[in-house]
């Protein structure tokens, strides 16, 4: 089955749209990373399976606000820390 699709500019990047069969009859879906090459003339695209395990973790706000509510308790344990007089040869 061949599909023709058209290379539109999107920001600096040139961007071809895959259509959901082509990306079937791969193993592909959205997310899928592709090597590319030319080979005799032609765009090749061939699916990286494995890339995602390369790629460094994106973590959810959820997993990144884990502790946040013990802030408060920190912030009150070292108020005043900034306050006072130098008491050496501290840059002012």
């Amino acid at each position: 089955m061949s599909s023709i699709s058209r290379v539109r500019k999107q920001g600096g990047a040139r961007i071809i749209t895959l259509p959901p069969t082509i990306l079937a009859q791969v193993g592909a879906d959205t997310g899928a990373a592709f090597a590319l090459s030319v080979r005799d003339g032609a765009i090749v695209a061939t699916p990286v399976p494995d890339v995602a395990a390369a790629l460094p973790r994106r973590y959810t706000l959820d997993e990144l606000l884990v502790g946040v509510e013990h802030l408060p308790e920190v912030y009150a344990g070292v108020a005043g820390a900034l306050d006072g007089e130098p008491v050496g040869n501290e840059a002012g």
